[in-house]
């Protein structure tokens, strides 16, 4: 066959064409006597040729892929990619919500739950543990404190203090708290997902970013509403810290909080408390700006035999509380307020 007529075949064809020859050498071969190790010598230069063409291509696949990712990966870490992604995955959880409500699963702490008998919750706190706050009945105020006096004289007997002095620099600093403006300059901020959000003002479908929350709030001439929200993102954890330094008195082998609170109020007139489920640990609320109502009541099966706890705690002032005994409830005061609540784990010993 000319080369001419070769130039215009398929390459189903050229294949063909060269499996033809490639049998009819062999027939050829066999019919002459050849062994087959005397074949595979002629034919080396061949196979050889063939296995180098394979290796080449395979090793071309591959550092093309290798190429693919690493491009793939430095894209990912952008933040423009990681901005895009973000809000094109809550657009589909959002769209997903009518035919799957995943929200169950977005406010849990684990994906899967553990097995545990159905009586751990009631071993919790025994009847013996009552005799740690059966005697308490009011709130000790406290100022030039050190950490003996706070946990060694107070908590460790399972009584709240409130340290009027904590955050004493921050009257001076922070006069004027601008949230908006303090959530827009902080990217960690805009983009996070509050896990816990209760507000009287309708949202609309959630999740919510932070900056939508409060841009919300903040944009309208609403007379009377109150916010408050849990971050468990820790990015938006440690950004919302500033707000509320470590307090003085704190020793240093406490951790740092792993989750926070922040309490919005303005004008909002009520007789009713607002519940707030904070962990087993270490609880402090900073009253930042106003003030706050709060009210401690016992945990089962203490009610019967402690106090309830009604207090108020004022701007500039800090309640500590190991709350293992009890449920924590706050009364928004009158005017505007701030307060932000941590969370931390701490064993009482």
């Amino acid at each position: 066959m000319s080369l001419k007529n070769a130039a215009k075949m398929s390459q189903r064809e050229k294949f063909e064409l060269i499996n033809s020859e490639v049998r009819s050498f062999y027939e050829y071969c066999k019919e002459a006597g050849m062994t087959d190790e005397e074949m595979d010598i002629i034919c080396r230069p061949l196979t050889t040729a063939v296995r180098k063409a394979s290796i080449k291509r395979w090793t071309r696949v591959f550092l093309f892929l290798v190429m693919v990712l690493a491009i793939g990966y430095t894209v990912s870490q952008t933040e423009t990619f990681q901005w895009h992604a973000a809000a094109l995955a809550r657009m589909a959880l959002i769209k997903l919500l009518p035919i799957w409500d995943w929200t169950p699963l977005y406010y849990n702490k684990c994906l899967i739950e553990r097995s545990q008998p159905h009586h751990v919750d009631n071993d919790l706190i025994s009847p013996a543990d009552c005799i740690s706050c059966e005697s308490i009945q009011t709130i000790a105020r406290v100022s030039d404190s050190n950490y003996n006096e706070v946990f060694n004289h107070h908590l460790l007997r399972g009584a709240p203090v409130i340290v009027a002095d904590a955050f004493y620099e921050w009257s001076i600093t922070r006069t004027d708290l601008n949230l908006t403006s303090f959530i827009e300059d902080d990217d960690r901020l805009r983009d996070s997902v509050p896990c816990r959000v209760l507000t009287n003002i309708r949202l609309g479908r959630q999740p919510m970013d932070l900056e939508e929350i409060v841009s919300r709030i903040t944009s309208t001439n609403i007379p009377s509403w109150f916010v408050h929200f849990q971050n468990c993102d820790i990015r938006a954890v440690k950004s919302f810290r500033i707000l509320a330094p470590r307090p003085y008195f704190f020793s240093p082998h406490i951790p740092p909080s792993h989750f926070n609170w922040l309490l919005l109020s303005k004008n909002y007139d009520t007789h009713r408390y607002k519940y707030l489920e904070l962990d087993v640990g270490l609880i402090v609320m900073s009253q930042l700006k106003g003030k706050n109502y709060i009210q401690l009541k016992p945990k089962a099966p203490c009610e019967e035999i402690c106090y309830n706890l009604n207090f108020e705690i004022i701007e500039g002032e800090t309640l500590v509380l190991a709350n293992s005994l009890w449920e924590f409830e706050y009364l928004p005061g009158k005017g505007e307020n701030v307060a932000m609540i941590t969370e931390t784990d701490w064993l009482e010993s």
